[in-house]
């Protein structure tokens, strides 16, 4: 992109993409930086942060990818996963005998006051 482009878009000067594309035309050696104080009125200090900006947010994520977590060994997956059977195990016999419970006291509930609170699972049929 040459200074006439470039030229030709001032009422975008404070947009992100025409502050990119300065940057990238500087960069390029497309427009030198006297051309850009000249003509765009951008002294050589702005040009620098805009090209500092251009590097911090177009640049480095290239070359530093995002660091991912490291996966914990394999051993350690074991332990964990037994562990975590074992509690599993212990919180469903606890569930299993907090069930039988309950089915004991609405039974002894039944039997004391003469009511049924089991709930009847056969279908009811439809009056046609």
């Amino acid at each position: 992109m040459n200074i006439k482009e470039l030229r030709r878009n001032k009422k975008n000067r404070n947009l992100v993409l025409y502050l990119r594309k300065v940057v990238e035309s500087y960069r390029a050696g497309f427009v030198s930086s006297k051309e850009l104080k000249t003509d765009l009125h951008l002294d050589f200090k702005r040009v620098r942060q805009l090209n500092r900006w251009y590097f911090k947010h177009r640049i480095i994520p290239y070359l530093k990818p995002k660091k991912r977590k490291q996966m914990k060994p394999e051993t350690n997956k074991v332990k964990d996963l037994e562990a975590k059977i074992k509690w599993l195990e212990h919180e469903n016999e606890m569930l299993r005998m907090k069930s039988i419970a309950w089915e004991t006291l609405v039974d002894v509930a039944e039997e004391t006051l003469d009511i049924s609170i089991k709930k009847k699972f056969a279908p009811k049929l439809l009056r046609s």
